[in-house]
């Protein structure tokens, strides 16, 4: 502990040409909240990058840019989550492990969001179809949300944006400009391995309210737990033009997650009450893949049955304009799905903008990080 809190002195050094020499490099390329602490013989990089899904793919890029660095020092990578640091990967080792209450409070003292994080504007796609209708058999629509978020303390964000219209035959949003969901997040981990995440704000399919979930996620095991609910109401945006209902749904959902170890797939059962007080289960199949996840689900509630598909990737080319400050890139994360029921909302959670933890942390699990930097 005495080393690490002698690095903070090391690191504030100005003529720590070393480390400043990275972090300029590392932060052209997208890297954000870049933190050195260095040992004798150990570095620790705290650092966070929106254009990936994957930490493991974070990772291998800064050790590809990272071309000068000392050959006889381990380095320990620390990415974050919403300014929130989540594990520590050992590459040299291919080890990893929760953090050090040392490393905690290192974080936390040097922890600056306002200097150390862009204004990060996201280009990302929403996409909502329905087939088989007999007078409009392909009912689609397609916008485009220009948005933003602003990080305002640890863990502690504002969301928000403008959505683009593009075409609509599927329902009767029309073709305004309008602004995007609009939402206080606030994501943190307590205690090790516990993750909490809450929302407050408009959200995608017509929604407002409060969201809240809590995951015991354990990142060297392969099961998880979750719980999510939240209270929310109907609102209606046209333009300039507002109108909203009371907030009277109230939802909650338990949900188990397990890793499978066969062929990096994951089971997830999710049971409770959903969106409009629509009660039963959920199973989900997911097979993780380093670039993008592909999963088949099945429902069984008091509105209906279903089944369908969904998936998730980073959309190309990430990066469009960058500088020290200002960045625009496309999104990191874009997930769709498809229910062969699409008439009936049958097992629906509310979109917030933000993925779901079950659906961030996946990717943080250490054997899949694993699996990913050894390819």
């Amino acid at each position: 502990m005495l080393k690490l809190w002698t690095s903070i002195i090391i690191c504030s050094l100005a003529g720590n040409m070393y480390a400043q020499l990275d972090i300029s490099k590392l932060s052209a390329s997208g890297f954000e909240n870049i933190i050195f602490a260095e040992e004798e013989d150990t570095i620790r990089i705290f650092f966070e990058h929106r254009e990936f899904r994957n930490p493991g793919h974070s990772i291998q890029y800064a050790e590809l840019l990272m071309t000068d660095r000392t050959r006889d020092k381990n380095f320990l990578w620390i990415p974050l989550l919403h300014n929130v640091p989540i594990y520590v990967y050992d590459t040299q080792n291919l080890k990893s492990r929760l953090l050090s209450f040392a490393e905690k409070e290192f974080f936390q003292k040097n922890n600056k969001p306002f200097r150390n994080y862009r204004f990060n504007f996201r280009l990302h796609p929403q996409f909502s179809a329905r087939f088989g209708y007999f007078t409009d058999p392909f009912e689609t629509k397609l916008n485009f949300i220009l948005g933003a978020r602003i990080y305002l303390a640890r863990g502690l964000s504002m969301q928000s944006g403008i959505t683009i219209p593009v075409h609509n035959n599927l329902d009767n949003h029309g073709k305004k400009l309008r602004a995007a969901p609009t939402m206080l997040h606030y994501f943190a981990q307590p205690w090790n391995s516990h993750f909490v995440s809450l929302s407050a704000g408009t959200f995608y399919n017509d929604r407002y309210g409060l969201d809240l979930e809590y995951r015991f996620a354990q990142l060297d095991s392969n099961w998880s737990f979750g719980l999510a609910g939240g209270l929310t109401g109907y609102y209606r945006l046209y333009g300039l033009e507002y109108y909203s209902e009371s907030m009277d749904d109230i939802y909650a959902i338990a949900d188990v997650e397990w890793r499978t170890g066969i062929e990096n797939t994951t089971l997830k059962l999710s049971a409770g009450q959903f969106l409009y007080m629509d009660r039963g289960a959920r199973i989900d199949l997911i097979k993780q893949y380093p670039a993008a996840e592909l999963g088949l689900f099945a429902s069984h509630t008091d509105i209906g049955n279903t089944v369908g598909f969904q998936f998730a990737f980073s959309l190309w080319p990430g990066k469009i304009l960058r500088n020290d400050k200002f960045e625009l890139r496309t999104s990191e994360s874009f997930r769709w799905a498809y229910s062969y029921n699409g008439f009936d909302p049958v097992a629906k959670q509310v979109r917030r903008g933000t993925p779901r933890l079950a659906n961030v942390l996946r990717n943080y699990n250490e054997k899949w990080v694993k699996a990913v930097l050894t390819r």
